[in-house]
């Protein structure tokens, strides 16, 4: 598993929490192929993209967050 949270440091939903499992919920639908219909597999496949999504985009926005604004030009 993870390292323990040091104090203070924030916790990573992706990361640090269930819902990490479910970047491989298309590995459980690829284990099943044969004992499910294919819409499941599909299923599977549509879970694990939106968590990538999901944690591609939270991950981004902590990483520009963390910059300084740009100064405008004039």
């Amino acid at each position: 598993m993870s390292e323990p949270l040091s104090r203070g440091a924030e916790r990573d939903l992706f990361r640090d929490t269930w819902v990490r499992y479910l970047g491989y919920a298309n590995e459980v639908g690829e284990a099943f192929r044969s004992l499910v219909p294919a819409a499941v597999v599909w299923l599977s496949y549509g879970v694990s993209s939106s968590y990538v999504l999901a944690d591609a985009i939270d991950k981004g926005k902590k990483a520009r967050d963390g910059f300084p604004p740009l100064p405008l030009l004039d």
